[in-house]
């Protein structure tokens, strides 16, 4: 029987490539907002009922979550808290509950990405959210253990984004591809790593 991966932030551009390169191997759980059931991942509590209503599962994905970005200049404390309450706090809400319904040889993928490792003007506010996932993602593993995995992929610049915002970026790399990467991560034996790509 095919493995049951649940998908959260799957109607956005990642998410959603995610769902379809997972379809012909797992049966998806598209999970945000307006699905049934519903996920707020700033909120604990729903959450938490999330998890209760879902059922068994295999695998979970997280590929939502926003941040702020402001120069230094306009970075308060509202703008801080945005990216920890949705960035940060909200993936980590997951990965705490989902530990909970995990089975055996389960995983949890969260998403960091570029500015962690190469921030660039404007994103301090970002980039330390990023930089807070690639750390819990390497303590939670220790104590995970063997049993249950997380990991987190780590997105470059992408290339469908940088063109609908009319940019130009070297070294882009397709949504297509970053998709590929979770499912990479979900079908092998890794765990508490950062797959930068």
């Amino acid at each position: 029987m095919p493995q049951r991966v649940i998908v959260i932030g799957a109607s956005g551009l990642i998410g959603s490539h995610v769902v379809q390169a997972a379809r012909p191997k797992f049966i998806v759980i598209e999970a945000s907002r307006h699905t049934s059931p519903a996920i707020d991942m700033t909120d604990p509590a729903s959450v938490s009922t999330f998890f209760k209503r879902i059922g068994a599962f295999d695998h979970v994905v997280v590929t939502a979550g926003d941040a702020s970005f402001a120069p230094l200049t306009e970075l308060d404390e509202d703008k801080l808290m945005y990216s920890v309450r949705s960035k940060m706090l909200g993936q980590i809400h997951i990965a705490l509950e989902a530990r909970n319904y995990l089975p055996p040889r389960g995983s949890i993928t969260l998403t960091s990405g570029i500015l962690a490792r190469h921030p660039i003007t404007g994103t301090a506010g970002a980039a330390f959210a990023s930089g807070a996932i690639n750390s819990f993602v390497y303590a939670a593993a220790l104590e995970l253990g063997k049993d249950q995995r997380i990991n987190a992929v780590s997105p470059g610049w992408i290339q469908e984004t940088m063109e609908k915002m009319g940019m130009h970026a070297e070294n882009t790399v397709s949504v297509k591809d970053v998709a590929q990467s979770y499912l990479d991560i979900i079908e092998c034996d890794i765990t508490g790593q950062i797959i930068d790509i």
